[in-house]
């Protein structure tokens, strides 16, 4: 059986947008699908989010051909007929309209496209179509380190890092989902570039609703850097090609799951990162903006790069989000390493092992757990800045 789900291709080819790598991909269903998409709501965006949220709003989805190397962003009215143009191509090639096809774009804002390559690229992607989602994954690539992916089938989820990642067979629906997305992350939906596909029959349910919610659950709780993107889109599509009709509930968490998977791989990857922080926080009107006040937070990242088990940094943090709260009521503790480590509670300093702590805070996934009262709990997934984000971002566009 395929890794992927039945009647999807993917392709990538690489036309020299970039120096290396593949940077055109096209992912398409060879029968009507239904589709959804979430996008920036950054005022400052690509040619290529109008277009695609106009194409999900006619409800005729079937494809979706993405560039790298070349946001297409700030580029006037030539870069609206360039994102309309890379539409019209894959249509042609792909037997389409134009309005079947989304368009993604990502890499250095404000300079146009090369369209002589992008057409040779594009009409080269329509030729190449097949199982393998490899080529796809490496064309949407930009500042990322790995690939990433996640797929659920037969109730069971594999993803890049999966010690099982190589299981293929499987019976019933696929959900499979690829992302890529590094730096300028902080999704006020979505941030990165998105695209999930399933055979579940999805005709009769609101994919749209479950989308968004699903996005708010996941990619809306993972930051790297607090900078929303120009760019960003999350899409879905579901061909109904396994011929089992998914209820609302269990099409949610199947989207959830692989969606949460991709969030949690794009925080780990953050550019100069070395490991992923999961802020959990408990109690007050608005703990998620409690918790992504501490993912944001320069300072509390800079700790966990250091493997400094600075419990200030966190608690600033929490109480510079403006949400009121009572600091007597404070538990703050760190987990790592399979080690649980209590900082603060009760409103005073606990005692605790420091270097020991800082041993456990060079693992590669970190929970900082914070704990204000009674309520509900938000999970914020976020990275650690290290010496390779300012390197990186420092020379991107030089």
């Amino acid at each position: 059986m395929s890794l992927i789900p039945k009647g999807f291709k993917f392709s990538g080819v690489r036309c020299g947008l970039k120096n290396k790598r593949n940077d055109i991909g096209i992912v398409v269903s060879e029968v009507p699908a239904v589709g959804a998409g979430v996008f920036t709501t950054n005022n400052v965006r690509a040619a290529c989010v109008d277009h695609s949220r106009s194409v999900v709003a006619e409800g005729k989805l079937r494809a979706v051909v993405v560039n790298s190397g070349n946001a297409n962003c700030c580029t006037g009215s030539q870069g609206e007929r360039d994102t309309e143009r890379m539409s019209e191509l894959a249509a042609k090639g792909l037997g389409l309209e134009p309005d079947q096809v989304a368009v993604g774009s990502t890499g250095v804002i404000g300079h146009l496209l090369d369209m002589g390559k992008v057409e040779q690229g594009i009409r080269e992607a329509t030729t190449k179509l097949g199982d393998d989602p490899r080529p796809f994954m490496d064309a949407i690539l930009t500042t990322d380190l790995v690939e990433k992916w996640a797929r659920l089938a037969g109730g069971e989820l594999t993803w890049t890092q999966c010690p099982n990642s190589d299981v293929e067979d499987a019976e019933g629906p696929i959900v499979y989902g690829v992302a890529k997305g590094s730096g300028m992350i902080a999704p006020n939906m979505a941030t990165m570039l998105g695209y999930v596909v399933t055979d579940y029959d999805a005709t009769g349910l609101d994919l749209q609703a479950i989308l968004k919610r699903v996005a708010d659950r996941s990619f809306n709780c993972m930051t790297v850097d607090g900078d929303t993107s120009t760019n960003d889109m999350l899409i879905v599509l579901a061909n109904g090609a396994s011929g089992i009709h998914a209820s609302e509930s269990e099409l949610e968490d199947a989207l959830f799951q692989v969606c949460v998977s991709l969030a949690k791989q794009i925080a780990r990857d953050g550019e100069g990162a070395t490991k992923l922080v999961e802020i959990r926080v408990t109690g007050t009107d608005d703990p998620k903006k409690i918790a992504r006040s501490i993912g944001e937070s320069p300072l509390v990242k800079t700790a966990m790069f250091g493997c400094d088990p600075n419990w200030g940094r966190i608690l600033m943090a929490a109480g510079k989000a403006g949400v009121p709260f009572d600091s007597s009521d404070i538990f703050l503790k760190v987990s790592a390493q399979d080690e649980e480590f209590v900082l603060f509670e009760s409103g005073r300093p606990a005692a605790f092992d420091a270097k020991r702590v800082s041993g456990a805070l060079k693992s590669d996934h970190v929970v900082i757990d914070l704990q204000i009262g009674e309520g509900d709990t938000a999970t914020v997934y976020t990275c650690d800045f290290g010496y390779g984000y300012v390197r990186i971002n420092a020379e991107y566009h030089t």
